[in-house]
């Protein structure tokens, strides 16, 4: 029987995942200092506030498009496996039936 091929696409959405949960903290920190500024600390805003605050949503965005498009990716390869499995397992069981089926087999 044949083992599963590793699917690629799970290393993509683990990374993926990762940053896109530190890209949303960061963007919620963001709203959060823009909405109630007087309990940042300090003057400077920090260049990665500056990034979220400019570029937050595009990024977000972006990263849900990857997480979707991996996720699609992910399914599809996990069915075409599922049916390969499936037809080799098939395969073996009929060569068997007709291995059993033949005159003269134990």
């Amino acid at each position: 029987m044949p083992r599963p091929r590793r699917n690629p696409f799970y290393a993509i959405l683990c990374v993926t995942g990762v940053v896109f949960t530190i890209t949303a903290t960061s963007y919620c920190l963001s709203v959060l200092r823009g909405v109630r500024p007087e309990t940042a600390a300090g003057s400077g805003a920090h260049p990665l506030e500056r990034i979220m605050d400019r570029y937050g949503t595009a990024i977000l965005t972006g990263e849900l498009l990857v997480l979707a498009i991996a996720t699609v990716g992910a399914v599809a390869l996990d069915h075409v496996e599922g049916e390969r499995i499936r037809a080799a397992r098939e395969a073996d069981r009929a060569a068997s039936a007709a291995r059993d089926a033949e005159p003269g087999a134990p």
